[in-house]
């Protein structure tokens, strides 16, 4: 059926395409690696005390608009990358009082205990 030299020829073939995709397992294990430590601060900013994630989600489409508003004027690219900035500096100033605010609130007193009644006999 099949000739010695066919068998050499498959066997070769076999050991390339296993080599080939213990290469590709490394690349891909390398790549998900990367991926991973690139995608670490979104941990970060989930993390403590509601973290950056809920401001991120606010802030992103305010600054979408403060970007695509016209003045009525042409501006250029730069006077609302500007116009931006002062914005965001703003709304971060705002965002870091409210944490810091929310975060050092004391938490409310217990409730008193209940006196017990006095006996009268």
């Amino acid at each position: 059926m099949f000739g010695r030299e066919e068998l050499n020829k498959l066997a070769v073939q076999k050991q390339t395409l296993l080599v080939e995709s213990s290469l590709n397992r490394l690349v891909l294990r390398g790549d998900w690696q990367s991926l991973r430590s690139s995608a670490a601060w979104i941990k970060a900013a989930k993390g403590g005390a509601g973290g950056l994630l809920p401001g991120m989600l606010v802030l992103a489409p305010l600054a979408g608009f403060l970007l695509t508003r016209r003045h009525g004027r042409s501006g250029s690219w730069l006077s609302r990358a500007t116009a931006v900035a002062r914005w965001a500096g703003r709304l971060y100033d705002l965002w870091t009082r409210f944490s810091a605010h929310r975060q050092q609130a004391p938490a409310p007193p217990p409730p008193p205990a209940p006196r017990p009644e006095p006996r009268g006999g």
